[in-house]
C-alpha cells in the first residue's frame, strides 16, 4: 500500500512540475579537429550585445538576456571567462519558436545580422551537419518547435567548430520562456559540448 500510494504521489508530482516533466530533445556536432581545451575566453557575437537586434530571439529583449544569461553562466561554470579584446571564441545563440526546415545556405545564419563580417570568413558560415537532423541528400536542417540554437566560433579561424541545440521548450503552441526551463535546456546543451572537452 504505501508503495502504490509513494509511485502515486511521484506521478502528481511529475504532472503538476513542468521543470520535472519537460522533456527536450538535445544534439550537438563539433569539428573534431578544433583546440576546444585551448578555448578559456569567449566574446559575444555582434548580434547578442546589439541591443536593438532582437529578431534572433522572438522580438523578445527578456527573453534574449535570460538566454545571454544562462550560456554566461555555463561558460563560466568551465572557467572560460569574458574577453572582449582578444577572446578565443564568439558565441552566438538564436530561437526557433515553431518548426522550420532551414537549407544549409539560407539566410537564417549566413547575414551580417547574426554573424557579423569580421566574425566568421568561412564562405557558408551558421550551420555544421546535426547527426539526428541533417538530411545529406537534401542538405536541410531540421529544427523542432521551440528551438535554442548555440553556436560557438573559433575567434582566430573565424568558423564555426561548435554548436548544440535543444528542442521542445514549449508552453502549448507558444515558445516556453520560463527561466528555469531556458537554464536547465542550455546547461542540456552544454553537457554536450562538455564531451568535446575529454
Amino acid at each position: 500500500m504505501k508503495k502504490s500510494k509513494s509511485i502515486l504521489l511521484l506521478l502528481i508530482m511529475l504532472a503538476t512540475n513542468p521543470l520535472l516533466a519537460q522533456r527536450y530533445t538535445i544534439t550537438s556536432d563539433a569539428d573534431e579537429s578544433a583546440p576546444f581545451d585551448t578555448y578559456k575566453t569567449y566574446a559575444w557575437a555582434q548580434h547578442v550585445t546589439t541591443a536593438s537586434n532582437l529578431a534572433y530571439a522572438i522580438n523578445d529583449i527578456v527573453l534574449k538576456a535570460k538566454i545571454q544569461d544562462a550560456v554566461a553562466h555555463e561558460l563560466a561554470s568551465r572557467d572560460v571567462t569574458m574577453n572582449e579584446q582578444s577572446p578565443d571564441m564568439l558565441v552566438n545563440f538564436r530561437v526557433f519558436e515553431k518548426p522550420i526546415k532551414v537549407k544549409e545556405l539560407d539566410g537564417y545564419f549566413h547575414d551580417n545580422e547574426y554573424w557579423g563580417s569580421k566574425e566568421v570568413r568561412n564562405p557558408s558560415p551558421g550551420s555544421l551537419p546535426l547527426a539526428s537532423s541533417y538530411n545529406e541528400q537534401d542538405e536541410d536542417y531540421y529544427f523542432d518547435k521551440g528551438t535554442i540554437v548555440v553556436q560557438i566560433v573559433d575567434a582566430k579561424k573565424g568558423v564555426v567548430v561548435w554548436q548544440g541545440y535543444a528542442s521542445g521548450l514549449t508552453n502549448g503552441d507558444a515558445f516556453d520562456k520560463t527561466p528555469d526551463h531556458i537554464a536547465k535546456a542550455v546547461r542540456l546543451i552544454f553537457d554536450k559540448y562538455d564531451m568535446v572537452l575529454k
